[in-house]
């Protein structure tokens, strides 16, 4: 059977949203965390039968309930129920309609967390991204904790967007200048808590990502901040995929990725040179070793002939 909700899904991700989304629902995807650390495979891979956290468009269970949502009588709604419908709306609906039932909520509700949250993206998707940023920062205000802590990042991506030259690095502002002389300073200091940063951004990249297909210079620079941070953190060769999947995103970055990319190919060609000679090093003496084994059965042979 036709679903026009379903096909209305198609075609934004066919044709894509200018715009971002950091949407509020009281039902969420979990972020993928082993020990209250990031899984960080699990963003870019799929585990089981689940999408991978960084993933363009809904799963079938996550679409299904979306237009389930956006098919109710919003009349039967409570306020919560009615902002999750919104959502829907934002999501696989009518956009214009999810605003003006935000804007309804809003003024019954001007202090309740997901609604003026939902309210700021809400606008934004709707092209304005002034009364985006005011709602969005009044929603930090309420709740600086929510989504990680890392709405401060939608703040910031709305900020540059509305600059007379916007400049997508001082979103994270993670200064790295010279990258080969940044991955091995000692002395830095990253703006928030890298483990804490590594969380955040992930949660925003996957609210974005959903909607949002290549190219889109702001996912393109927030994964490569990503990748950057693993980098320093874990190891290059844990960036390597982050850094080929921003370019997929933003093919600009091309020149910088390719200064990251290199780094990990010298430093995996570094890992195996050093291996190598290990393997060298340990060899002599084992083959030395044997030898005087073999020396020492020759000599053990010759004795007993010489006995006998």
């Amino acid at each position: 059977m036709f679903k026009p909700l379903r096909f209305l899904l198609v075609a934004a991700m066919l044709f894509s949203l200018s715009a971002s989304a950091c949407l509020n629902e009281y039902q969420r995807k979990e972020m993928p965390l082993d020990k209250n650390k990031l899984h960080l495979h699990l963003l870019l891979h799929s585990k089981e039968d689940e999408m991978p956290y960084w993933w363009h468009g809904f799963d079938g269970e996550s679409l299904h309930s979306l237009e389930d949502m956006a098919g109710k009588n919003i009349a039967e709604l409570n306020y919560k129920q009615r902002s999750d419908y919104a959502v829907a709306q934002l999501k696989v609906g009518d956009k214009a309609k999810g605003l003006q039932i935000l804007q309804d909520l809003y003024r019954s509700y001007p202090n309740e967390y997901n609604i003026v949250a939902n309210l700021g993206t809400a606008y934004e998707l709707n092209g304005d991204k002034t009364k985006a940023l005011e709602c969005l920062k009044k929603a930090v205000a309420i709740n600086p904790l929510s989504h990680f802590g890392s709405e401060w990042i939608h703040v910031r991506i709305l900020e540059e967007q509305l600059a007379a030259t916007p400049d997508y690095k001082k979103i994270i502002n993670l200064n790295t200048g010279n990258f080969q002389d940044w991955l091995t300073d000692k002395t830095y200091r990253f703006p928030r808590p890298a483990d804490s940063l590594k969380l955040q951004i992930a949660y925003q990249l996957h609210e974005r990502i959903a909607f949002i297909a290549p190219p889109n210079a702001v996912i393109g620079q927030l994964v490569t901040d990503f990748g950057d941070i693993v980098a320093k953190t874990d190891s290059l060769g844990a960036a390597f995929e982050f850094y080929q999947f921003a370019l997929k995103y933003d093919s600009t970055l091309k020149d910088s990725i390719d200064v990251r990319i290199n780094g990990v190919k010298a430093s995996q060609k570094e890992v195996k040179d050093t291996f190598r000679w290990a393997t060298i090093v340990w060899a002599i003496p084992l083959l030395a070793l044997v030898m005087i084994f073999l020396a020492w059965l020759r000599s053990l042979r010759n004795n007993k002939k010489a006995d006998s």
